[in-house]
C-alpha cells in the first residue's frame, strides 16, 4: 500500500471502530500497539487517551504478557522485538471494556491467526471471565474465505476493517 492508501483504509478502520456501542460505552480501552505494517493504533490510542478513558497497553515478559496503565503515547518505549511498550508501574486486571486484538490473518468467520507467540491466547483465557469485548482490527485484505485454526486460538467478538464490521 502506498502511505496515502494507509492512511485511508486507517482513517476508515477508526471510524468504523469508534462508532461500534461497545467501545462508545466502554471505559477502560486495552489495546496492542501497532508496529510496523499492522493497522494503526497510535491514533485511537491518543483519541481514548484525551477522552479520558483508562488505556491499558501490553508488556511481554517471558512468555507472558501483562496490561500496564498509560496516561500518555510518551511513555512508550522499544520493547519485545522492538514493539513499544509501557513502564510496569500500573498494572490493569479485571477491569472489564474492550481489548483490541492484532493478527495476521482472519476470516469471515472471526477466526483469527495472529503472530505464533499466543500471547493473546493465553491471556484471554486466563482472563475470559474479565467481562471484555474483544475487537480485532485489520484491513480488509487480511480478511480470508476460511482459515485453519486450532482450538486454543482466540476468536474476537468483533472484527473491524476499513470496509467492514463482522459479528
Amino acid at each position: 500500500m502506498s502511505s496515502r492508501e494507509r492512511r485511508e483504509r486507517n482513517r476508515r478502520i477508526r471510524e468504523n471502530l469508534l462508532a461500534l456501542e461497545e467501545v462508545e460505552r466502554a471505559g477502560t480501552m486495552y489495546s496492542f500497539v501497532s508496529y510496523g505494517t499492522e493497522a494503526d493504533t497510535l491514533s485511537l490510542l491518543s483519541t481514548f487517551l484525551q477522552q479520558g478513558r483508562l488505556v491499558a497497553v501490553p508488556k511481554v515478559s517471558g512468555e507472558d504478557m501483562a496490561f500496564y496503565q498509560i496516561a500518555h503515547l510518551e511513555e512508550l518505549e522499544p520493547g519485545f522485538q522492538g514493539i513499544p511498550e509501557p513502564p510496569e508501574t500500573h498494572l490493569v486486571r479485571g477491569e472489564g471494556g474492550v481489548m483490541l486484538l492484532p493478527g495476521l490473518a482472519f476470516d469471515r468467520h472471526r477466526n483469527r491467526v495472529g503472530y505464533g507467540g499466543g500471547y493473546y491466547d493465553r491471556y484471554l483465557a486466563e482472563e475470559a471471565g474479565a467481562g471484555l469485548v474483544t475487537v480485532a482490527i485489520a484491513y480488509d485484505f487480511q480478511v480470508v474465505e476460511r482459515l485453519v485454526v486450532d482450538d486454543y486460538d482466540w476468536r474476537p467478538d468483533i472484527l473491524v476493517t476499513d470496509r467492514r464490521v463482522i459479528r
